[in-house]
């Protein structure tokens, strides 16, 4: 299950594990491009975060169909 919500500045995306295994996924899609990636971690009592731009969240989603190899992408 996930969830879409559009602001006037960034869209967040939040993906919830439907086995409740694994806290929820958030992502914050900013208009400049930048995207954060944060997931809440209960032994540490804080969200862990990663910065990346679009275009890796491009590139990260065309690998899960490739095959083993270096690939060099051209994002448009």
């Amino acid at each position: 299950m996930f969830t879409v919500e559009i602001e006037s500045n960034y869209s967040k995306l939040v993906s919830v594990d439907a086995d409740n295994e694994f806290e929820d996924v958030e992502m914050y899609l900013e208009d400049n491009g930048t995207v954060f990636i944060r997931q809440f971690c209960e032994e540490l009592n804080e969200y862990q975060l990663i910065i990346v731009n679009y275009g890796q969240i491009l590139e990260l989603k065309a690998a899960l169909d490739a095959d083993e190899g270096v690939y060099i992408t051209d994002i448009k």
